[in-house]
């Protein structure tokens, strides 16, 4: 069998079984705090080879994590009328809530089994600009007025549950400081000056999203996928696994589907097609899908980190030994397709796609 990703990469996929392992050598454990020649090597392993990785000793409390899973286990109790009040058509950033099935993320499966309340960067939610001076409670707030997607856009937070926006935003913090920490390491890693990617990352495309999973049981013949096989869309993903909900599966080099459980006091980071473009396929960008037949509830908390939507991916000068394999992107168009196309229906996404395509300026390289 073959996968062919969004960005056009084929995979090998040996079979749909699960391969269960107790080391996970395809995915290493990452030491943040082990000394800076040994953690680039390790990075290095790890985004050329595998394309995922676990992280510890990240220095986020355990205490932010569990405030901002318990927030969103009360937003998802909510009644689906009230859910949909902050639903992501009501908004232009393709943030807020996703109902059931609401997205196809492999177009060969069924929809993906999963509900989601996602928001994207905003100056007041980034510790960087000093989030709070114009942060209010118990509001459905807006970015801007804007409605072109590549400039700004909304965030829809939900009226009933403000405690949800609190814990976010004291997690999103936390997740983007680590974030600009870990892409200095990438841009040593690629032979770059540890400073080259700061001035992107200044107000980042970073999109972030609190998944439920309802249970399922094991004995289903053909059981629906939380999420369908895919790569992620951005530079990388900072992912937290709520609780201890083995469903996350990889696609390892060999081409066998690897379980990827949680462990406690880690994250798990994955390499997006954006930095695979951008290191000219260097670092690898890896399918991986979500299957939960544990019979349990699942929660995760996914963080997608690009650079500012108006930057140019183009293939870096240091990854260039066999010449550029992509043309140059702009990053917030490149976002918005991926995004769009598995949410909203042909003729919507297409004049969308038209009236995003007029308003934006032609690259000049």
């Amino acid at each position: 069998m073959a996968f062919t990703s969004f960005a056009g990469r084929k995979y090998k996929v040996l079979s749909d079984q699960v391969k269960e392992s107790t080391s996970f050598d395809e995915i290493p454990v990452i030491d943040l705090t082990q000394p800076q020649n040994e953690l680039i090597n390790s990075l290095k392993d790890a985004c050329t080879r595998v394309g995922f990785f676990y992280i510890s000793n990240h220095g986020i409390p355990q205490s932010i994590i569990d405030r901002v899973f318990s927030s969103a286990e009360d937003f998802f109790k909510l009644g689906t009328e009230i859910k949909q009040q902050v639903h992501f058509k009501k908004g232009n950033a393709l943030c807020g809530y996703e109902g059931i099935q609401n997205v196809h993320t492999d177009e060969t499966r069924k929809a993906d089994l999963n509900e989601a309340f996602s928001w994207r960067y905003s100056p007041d939610l980034d510790p960087f600009q000093g989030h709070g001076k114009s942060f209010q409670t118990g509001t459905v707030a807006k970015s801007d007025n804007s409605d072109n997607f590549l400039v700004s856009g909304q965030n829809l937070w939900p009226e009933t549950k403000p405690e949800l926006r609190l814990a976010i935003t004291e997690y999103y913090g936390q997740i983007l400081t680590l974030a600009r920490r870990l892409i200095r390491l990438f841009a040593l890693v690629l032979d770059l000056p540890g400073t080259y990617f700061d001035e992107m990352m200044k107000h980042p495309g970073s999109m972030g999203k609190i998944l439920h999973y309802p249970p399922q049981p094991a004995f289903n013949t053909d059981p629906p996928f939380g999420i369908g096989a895919h790569t992620d869309i951005e530079c990388f993903t900072i992912l937290c696994q709520g609780g201890n909900v083995p469903a996350l599966q990889v696609l390892n080099p060999t081409g066998e589907w690897v379980l990827a459980p949680p462990i406690p006091g880690t994250f798990v980071v994955n390499i997006g097609d954006m930095l695979a473009r951008w290191s000219n396929d260097t670092f690898r960008s890896t399918i991986h899908r979500v299957l939960n037949i544990t019979g349990q509830e699942r929660y995760s908390l996914p963080v997608f980190i690009g650079p500012s939507y108006d930057t140019v991916i183009k293939p870096l000068e240091t990854c260039l030994v066999d010449g550029a394999k992509y043309d140059p992107v702009s990053a917030g168009l490149y976002v918005w397709k991926r995004l769009a196309v598995s949410r909203l229906e042909k003729d919507e996404y297409e004049r969308l796609l038209a009236k995003m395509e007029s308003d934006f300026e032609p690259i000049v390289v």
